[in-house]
């Protein structure tokens, strides 16, 4: 959606979900009644307040809290008006109530810091979170600008749950890997142009999995490609063609979460039609290393929500989350025209029931 300003010289992937309507019957994360589901779309976090998050909030990576079935924790990103400065934060719900939103009072967890081994400098954005049972650690992938390498990469910053898994998340816990980054543009064996972000990542059988996007001289955002990892801190790139390409349906295609719904892997991501307006993709897959396809671009429809227009729901980093035995549709959306750097984006959420049996009867090709 946005580029990370330079300098002038978006355990399981978030949660390992699965399917309820129909094929598949995953347990309910939590014992509550779900709440009545809104007809429309409901902002969750608002973006604005001259600091941080004064232009944008974005990239929702939603967990059930691991030391409380009951509640549910949120980890995404803003930044200041113009794309700028950006930091990560923390919020949390309850379960039975996942439009509610409790923003935490304290300063950011992270913050882009020059003189940290990544060196970031400029903008610093949220690309995935697990929580490794493990070690007891909420581990978190984001994207910033390297002074090591010169070019956007992705770093992995680790914080322990804590007794109740919230309240000890803070910036004073965090500690970023003193071997980021952990994925660039030049290293772990491919050579992927002037830039890799967005890392999506997603652990099964002992084995991590992290679906980037990648920028060269001449290419923007062209596609998503793959690395392999036996302990989530030392990759090595897949060789091959991308997983999946942006053309022709998409000019490029950007944040992106990946999530297992009954026998199929689902990547959900956000595209750039190349003309009106930014959306959210589905591909799908039986096989995590290959055999992508994109479903229809109209599967998640914004222009048929209620309360639609095109300065509004200009939609971005979107996420979907199993809760309660229903299934919800976190995203982004623009409000003011012009450059989207200088517009201002709002966290939303609704219900998407009827997008994921939509997934769920498709066919995999």
């Amino acid at each position: 959606m946005r580029r990370i300003a330079l300098p002038s010289n978006r355990t399981h992937t978030i949660a390992q979900l699965a399917c309820i309507l129909g094929l598949f019957a995953p347990p309910a994360l939590g014992q509550n009644a779900a709440p009545p589901v809104p007809a429309k779309p409901r902002m969750v976090i608002n973006c604005g307040g001259g600091g941080w998050k004064d232009g944008q909030v974005q990239e929702p990576c939603i967990l059930v809290n691991p030391k409380d079935a009951g509640k549910l924790i949120m980890f995404y990103a803003g930044m200041k008006l113009g794309g700028r400065e950006g930091a990560i934060a923390k919020a949390w719900a309850d379960v039975a109530d996942p439009f509610t939103w409790h923003e935490d009072a304290k300063p950011p967890l992270l913050n882009a810091q020059q003189g940290a081994a990544f060196g970031e400098t400029g903008c610093i954005r949220l690309d995935s979170v697990i929580y490794n049972e493990a070690l007891d650690e909420y581990w978190l992938y984001y994207t910033a600008y390297s002074v090591k390498t010169h070019s956007d990469a992705i770093g992995l910053a680790t914080c322990p749950a804590g007794k109740d898994g919230y309240s000890e998340v803070a910036a004073a816990n965090i500690k970023r890997y003193p071997g980021n980054p952990i994925l660039s543009a030049k290293g772990q064996g491919r050579d992927d142009g002037n830039c890799v972000s967005q890392g999506a990542v997603f652990r099964e059988n002992d084995r991590w999995y992290i679906f980037y996007s990648y920028r060269t001289a001449t290419k923007t955002l062209p596609g998503i490609r793959l690395a392999t990892s036996r302990d989530g801190k030392h990759w090595t790139k897949v060789p091959g063609p991308d997983l999946l390409a942006a053309a022709p349906e998409q000019l490029y295609i950007e944040w992106h979460q990946v999530y297992k719904i009954g026998s199929r892997y689902v990547l959900l991501y956000e595209g750039y039609n190349g003309g009106t307006r930014w959306g959210a993709q589905v591909a799908t897959s039986s096989c995590l290393t290959g055999g992508w396809k994109k479903m229809p671009v109209h599967l998640i429809d914004q222009t048929k929500w209620s309360g639609y227009s095109e300065t509004l729901f200009h939609v971005a980093t979107p996420a979907i989350h199993h809760i309660n035995n229903k299934w919800y549709l976190y995203f982004v959306s623009a409000r003011g025209e012009g450059e989207y750097g200088w517009q201002r984006w709002a966290m939303w959420c609704m219900a998407c029931d009827d997008v994921v049996k939509k997934i769920s009867i498709a066919p995999t090709r």
